[in-house]
């Protein structure tokens, strides 16, 4: 696939905030480049917010220890399946936009029930984690 010159612009500045350490950059800019030509932005920015929130999430469950509140690490727990859900239906949605292949690539690497495809989706949540850096700046800079 063939990258815009949006999408490049985007997935320059996205990769300047990683510090040139982005898990997954093709794919990123794969779906960039779905958002860019379908006017599908707003979603886009969407699932960055998501994918950050799981991965604020993910941080709490990682670092529990006995002094967290079993109650509310169950709380957590929970919310964070229900963010993951969100997260593969918002990608799902997008590459509807999108060709079979591309589908197929999204789907075996991240939106499987396996250990490898869960541990692949958190890698790219932490992509889509500084495009909503990029989403944050770009509002600042309209305001």
């Amino acid at each position: 696939m063939e990258l815009s010159n949006d999408t490049k612009k985007i997935l320059s500045v996205v990769d300047t905030l990683a510090k040139g350490k982005l898990n997954y950059q093709e794919d990123l800019g794969r779906l960039i480049e779905i958002a860019v030509l379908n006017n599908k932005m707003d979603h886009l920015e969407d699932l960055s917010f998501q994918a950050r929130y799981s991965q604020g999430l993910l941080k709490i469950i990682q670092n529990s220890d006995n002094k967290i509140d079993e109650e509310y690490f169950t709380k957590v727990q929970l919310e964070f399946t229900e963010s993951v859900q969100k997260i593969k239906l918002s990608i799902q949605s997008l590459l509807n936009h999108s060709s079979n292949f591309i589908k197929e690539i999204f789907a075996e690497k991240y939106l499987q029930m396996t250990q490898v495809s869960l541990m692949n989706l958190n890698k790219f949540c932490v992509d889509l984690g500084y495009l909503k850096l990029y989403f944050n700046d770009v509002k600042r800079e309209k305001d």
